[in-house]
């Protein structure tokens, strides 16, 4: 069994607006296929005409290779001892940032190659259940304010809150990128205003986008809403403020989480014996796939932190995060963006079948790999470059 061609697709949605703030507004996808014909997906958050050029990058010397060379002509099994290859083979240009994006999306493509060629779902073959059911929380997000008031903003996110409680879902998280709309004071009663209307039943997050510039405000803020026992309050500070991250989250009992835009488990281990977080956020298109994301998620387990995916790309990305979200120790939650809670066409159309929500929970996935195939009439229609081929 070898790999005998490797593809990447730019898609991009018909109708783009960037003020929307939609993680799925285009994407990269690679395409892995062996020599019997079968082919694996996996898909990246990053510039898809980037990864495509990266992709087809020619060799430097031996700390510099070309995908090509290293990987057209292997064992599409041995998952991966290829990720190790890969991440030594291109260290002098891709240990981080398109590097390992174009990795993770490699690395999912082959644990869905591998799955379909051996005929078992993803998860059992990276260590098997960690759980009998998975529990995906529902990403609310009003999108950007665009114009709109804070009476107008509050409204659609309570709207929001209860659509998900309808839908079922268990756990959410508000989106509250609200920045200079509202000030902290409108913030903190915003937050309780929310976690009465979830209710104790339900978990409740938030994710403030970076709002604050010092552990100060941010402290002033995750000390008044304590008592709302949110899950977590995702990415207060900048991801680069370690040291104010540490401060944050030693100070108040409100459970700190980072680590969407980290990569590989060196940075991830930095955030959490460094900046003290709570609760670490691989994405599975980001971080360096299902093989390093699972990586960080034992190492967050042996220091007792949570391990929480990030996930706000298309269908490709919720089918890897939900077998991530089986297999992955001290994992409670998965991130989940809801078709009817955010429109994206994308995020809709590109990827079939998706799980269905049975009283707030998955089922574990029990299809051959990811469990996802492309729909071609929405490749044609977001195809946004001939397809970059290595082989």
């Amino acid at each position: 069994m070898k790999i005998q061609k490797i593809e990447c697709l730019q898609l991009r949605a018909p109708q783009v607006n960037a003020a929307d703030c939609d993680g799925a507004v285009d994407t990269a996808v690679i395409r892995v296929t062996a020599d019997n014909g079968m082919q694996g997906l996996g898909e990246t958050d990053a510039p898809p005409n980037a990864i495509a050029a990266l992709l087809a990058t020619p060799n430097a010397h031996i700390w510099s290779m070309g995908i090509r060379d290293l990987l057209i002509g292997e064992n599409p099994l041995e998952v991966e001892h290829l990720w190790d290859k890969v991440y030594e083979g291109t260290i002098y240009h891709a240990r981080r940032g398109l590097g390992i994006m174009l990795m993770s999306a490699i690395d999912n493509a082959l644990h869905d190659l591998r799955g379909k060629i051996l005929g078992l779902p993803a998860y059992q073959l990276v260590g098997g259940a960690a759980r009998d059911k998975v529990t995906p929380y529902a990403t609310l997000f009003p999108s950007m304010p665009q114009g709109r008031s804070w009476a107008e903003m509050r409204q659609a996110c309570i709207a929001l809150i209860d659509k998900a409680l309808e839908l079922g879902f268990r756990a959410m998280k508000m989106e509250m990128l609200f920045y200079d709309l509202v000030d902290d004071r409108q913030m903190v009663d915003f937050i309780h205003e929310c976690r009465k209307v979830a209710s104790d039943r339900t978990e409740f997050m938030i994710d403030v986008g970076y709002r604050w510039k010092n552990a100060l405000d941010a402290l002033w803020v995750l000390r008044r809403v304590e008592d709302d026992k949110l899950f977590f309050v995702e990415t207060p500070l900048h991801t680069d403020d370690l040291d104010g991250l540490a401060r944050l989250a030693d100070a108040t009992t409100t459970p700190v989480a980072v680590g969407e835009f980290l990569q590989t488990r060196h940075e991830f281990r930095e955030l959490m014996d460094r900046g003290h977080c709570d609760v670490i956020q691989p994405d599975m298109g980001r971080a360096g796939g299902l093989t390093e994301a699972l990586r960080c998620a034992r190492m967050a387990a042996e220091r007792g932190l949570y391990c929480v995916p990030h996930a706000w790309k298309t269908g490709l990305t919720v089918a890897a995060t939900r077998h991530f979200a089986s297999a992955a120790p001290a994992c409670p939650y998965a991130e989940f963006f809801h078709q009817d809670l955010f429109p994206s066409f994308l995020r809709s159309k590109l990827a079939f079948p998706e799980a269905d929500l049975h009283d707030g929970y998955w089922s574990l996935p029990d299809r051959p790999g990811l469990g996802v195939e492309l729909d071609p009439r929405t490749v044609e229609q977001s195809l946004a470059a001939p397809v970059t081929v290595i082989e």
